[in-house]
C-alpha cells in the first residue's frame, strides 16, 4: 500500500524531514528548517506527508528512533513553557 518508514533508508546527505514522535506520544514531521511539518494520526501518514512534501527524493526523509523525541513548538514557546523568558 505505498511506502512505510521501513522502506525508507538514510543517505550519505542529510535529511530534509524528519518523521518520530513528541515527548506527548503523537507522530510528528519537522523539516530541517522548521518550517514544514506538522501532528499526524500515524507513522505512515507522517511518512506519506514527508514524501510527498520532498518530491520523494531517496534519503530526504528519516525516522528517528524510538528514543529519540521531536519537538514542533517555536523556541520562544519551549523557554516560557520552561518558566524562562
Amino acid at each position: 500500500m505505498g511506502t512505510l518508514a521501513r522502506d525508507i533508508h538514510p543517505a550519505l546527505h542529510s535529511h530534509r524531514f524528519m518523521v518520530g514522535r513528541d515527548p506527548h506520544g503523537r507522530w510528528v514531521v519537522s523539516d530541517e528548517m522548521g518550517l514544514v511539518g506538522g501532528i499526524f494520526a500515524d507513522k505512515e501518514s507522517a511518512v506519506r506527508f514527508a514524501l510527498a512534501e520532498s518530491d520523494h527524493m531517496p534519503g530526504a526523509v528519516f525516522c528517528a528512533p524510538c528514543e529519540i523525541t521531536l519537538n514542533l513548538e517555536p523556541i520562544s514557546d519551549q523557554a516560557i513553557a520552561g518558566g524562562r523568558h
